[in-house]
């Protein structure tokens, strides 16, 4: 663990005389940008050796704006691990090692652990998409699937929204630490690309020229006409069957089905908040890479313990979700079955026939689907 900037910011500080042949060589001496950018790199430094490492940062971003030379860079990068911004310190260094012409054997390896050190505090996304789906993660997006590696992110909890290529929508919250990886999946055509609600179309009234009677000669003979009683045994299949508790059995499984459903998926996102709530804590405490991994620091054993039994809650009311969410789909299709299929009895009296709309609404839910009735 480094404790100061590299031995060539040091150099730079505390030698001005050598600063302009080391850093800004290829300026000359009264350039007013190469004065200002050595008095914001020693300003850094100073900083840095005092330890107020997120001065020092603000000073080497600024003389890096002004002078794009890779001490600066190598400098920037490290006051970016020690203030926290681990996620920038990660793209400086990787840019460090691919744009360094002339670095050293032992800048090189200086810049291999930072890189190594920031890469333990960060987390990863992985993006599980249909190709084309638009991705953006807090607000930034990150690019279209498919992503060629995981998204590098800060640790604590994020934002993913998703954009199908026909229009359908998602956002999902994800909680990742340091050093862990997490993926975010968005189904096949999206939330949005859900049915849309519908409703039964009746049949079309006739008018008033098809109710219109037949001509005398073209009546059909009076034995033509089914008997009373006949309609309920081959009427509409909608009217109501002989003995209705089965389909009163179904109806209630397929409603209970759903509202379960329901409360699973509050349940749900109510662990998935203390979740985030806990690994934010964690993060906040001083946790990183490794942190909630065996042996757990003592000082973080009550909190790892919290984070793991929210995680496995969430999985458990997904669960429970999904496996409501079938026995109403199931409970459903069988009311339908039963209704239709079911013999409508033969007593010849008039009966109020009640008739069902079925008014499926599917979307995402519980990592699924999940539908509606309504009689």
């Amino acid at each position: 663990m480094k404790t100061r900037p590299l031995a060539v910011a040091l150099l730079l500080a505390l030698a001005p005389a050598t600063f302009p042949t080391l850093v800004w060589a290829q300026a000359p001496a009264d350039d007013a940008t190469t004065a200002s950018a050595r008095a914001r790199f020693k300003e850094g430094v100073d900083f840095y050796d005092k330890g107020d490492f997120e001065q020092a940062r603000a000073s080497f971003v600024q003389a890096y704006a002004l002078k794009n030379h890779p001490a600066v860079l190598l400098n920037l990068a490290w006051s970016c691990v020690k203030s926290g911004h681990a996620l920038e310190a990660e793209k400086y260094f990787k840019k460090f090692l691919a744009e360094g012409k002339d670095i050293t054997d032992k800048q090189r390896a200086d810049a291999n652990d930072g890189l190594t050190q920031a890469r333990s505090k960060l987390g990863r996304i992985e993006i599980a998409a249909a190709a084309g789906t638009e991705v953006t993660i807090d607000g930034e997006k990150v690019g279209t699937a498919p992503l060629s590696d995981p998204v590098a992110v800060e640790a604590g909890a994020h934002t993913v929204k998703f954009k199908g290529t026909d229009g359908g929508t998602d956002t999902q919250s994800v909680t990742v630490l340091g050093g862990e990886k997490a993926t975010a999946k968005f189904g096949k055509g999206g939330a949005a690309a859900a049915a849309t609600p519908t409703t039964a179309t009746p049949a079309t009234e006739p008018t008033p020229e098809e109710t219109k009677p037949a001509p005398e000669e073209t009546k059909p003979p009076e034995t033509a006409h089914p008997p009373p009683g006949a309609e309920s045994h081959g009427g509409s299949p909608l009217s109501p069957p002989a003995t209705l508790w089965p389909a009163i059995v179904l109806g209630v499984a397929a409603v209970g089905g759903f509202v379960g459903a329901g409360v699973m998926v509050g349940f749900k996102g109510q662990a998935q908040n203390q979740a985030n709530s806990t690994a934010t804590q964690i993060v906040g405490h001083g946790g990183g890479g490794g942190t909630c991994s065996a042996p757990i620091a003592s000082n973080f054993q009550q909190a790892c313990a919290a984070y793991t039994t929210d995680n496995n809650q969430v999985n458990q009311d997904a669960t429970a979700g999904n496996l409501l969410v079938g026995v109403g789909v199931v409970a459903t299709v069988g009311f339908i079955a039963y209704w239709l299929l079911a013999d409508k009895g033969g007593s010849g009296n008039t009966a109020v026939v009640m008739h069902p709309v079925l008014t499926p609404v599917v979307g995402r839910s519980l990592s699924g689907l999940s539908m509606s009735t309504s009689f």
